[in-house]
């Protein structure tokens, strides 16, 4: 009983060590032994593909529908220095970027007017989806994640400094 063990495993052993060109290439189509994949493989494939594709989409998909983690922080010192920088650069032609000051462009209501027409002052959701013209004249522009996190923690940190007039 031993001897068949023995000749078992050399054999087993034997067709492990076949060399590459000795047999029928392996394909997606055929277990290591040559036949057809087992059940258990085959599910474990189509889990593996969807499991990846539904994380794809979530990768893909995910950021652009979350709000960004300044929009729940905005008192983020260094996102808040990003935030006005993209401010000064894209949106002070037209709005007022600081606190108490005017928009240059009548049309264009200043940040901290920004910040109120949104719930909590976060809008991320507009931003995140590329800016939406709101006014007449207003430029299109797409914004990286760290800006779109930057401009809403500079906003709402603007809200909070802004008092309106008596």
């Amino acid at each position: 009983m031993t001897s068949i063990k023995a000749g078992m495993l050399r054999e087993a052993h034997r067709r492990r060590r076949r060399p590459p060109d000795s047999g029928p290439a392996m394909t997606s189509t055929t277990s290591r032994a040559g036949g057809p994949p087992s059940g258990a493989r085959v599910a474990l494939a189509l889990i593996l593909v969807v499991g990846s594709a539904i994380c794809g989409n979530a990768l893909i998909a995910g950021p652009s529908r979350a709000m960004p983690a300044d929009a729940q922080r905005p008192d983020n010192a260094e996102s808040a220095t990003i935030g006005k920088r993209v401010a000064q650069q894209h949106c002070s032609g037209c709005h007022a970027i600081e606190a108490g000051a005017a928009s240059p462009n009548p049309k264009a209501p200043p940040f901290p007017l920004i910040a109120e027409r949104y719930p909590g002052g976060n809008p991320a959701p507009v931003l995140i989806d590329g800016t939406v013209v709101r006014h007449p004249g207003m430029p299109e522009f797409i914004l990286i994640e760290n800006e779109t996190d930057g401009l809403v923690a500079y906003i709402r940190r603007v809200s909070r400094l802004w008092k309106p007039a008596p």
